[in-house]
């Protein structure tokens, strides 16, 4: 009985330590995803895409999007050609066909006079 208590105790201490790491690592994503973005703003298209290129292998859904599309368009868009393994684009479509990710404004037209 004693034992199992032990038990029990160590295993609540490690959860309680790990709930808090959980909360960060969230948080560490969205700052990630949103570094990725402002190098990519700032003409750092080869850190972007890096960037883009780790968060979409953690199962970033967003970041595969985009760096499917830097991936495809390299060339023609940013005089680069960027590797990416057969097996991780495959992993990236199947990423980005999926209906997850951040959401996105609501598009609204302006109405021209």
């Amino acid at each position: 009985m004693m034992k199992a208590r032990r038990i029990l105790l160590i295993t609540s201490a490690c959860l309680a330590m790990l709930v808090p790491a959980l909360g960060t690592a969230a948080e560490s994503d969205a700052d990630a995803y949103g570094q990725a973005v402002t190098q990519y703003q700032q003409g750092r298209w080869a850190d972007a895409y890096g960037r883009f290129m780790a968060l979409a292998n953690d199962g970033d859904a967003d970041a595969a999007r985009t760096a499917l599309f830097m991936y495809r368009y390299g060339p023609q868009l940013y005089n680069a050609h960027w590797d990416a393994m057969p097996m991780q684009v495959a992993r990236w479509e199947r990423l980005a066909a999926s209906s997850q990710g951040r959401s996105s404004p609501v598009f609204q037209p302006v109405a021209s006079r």
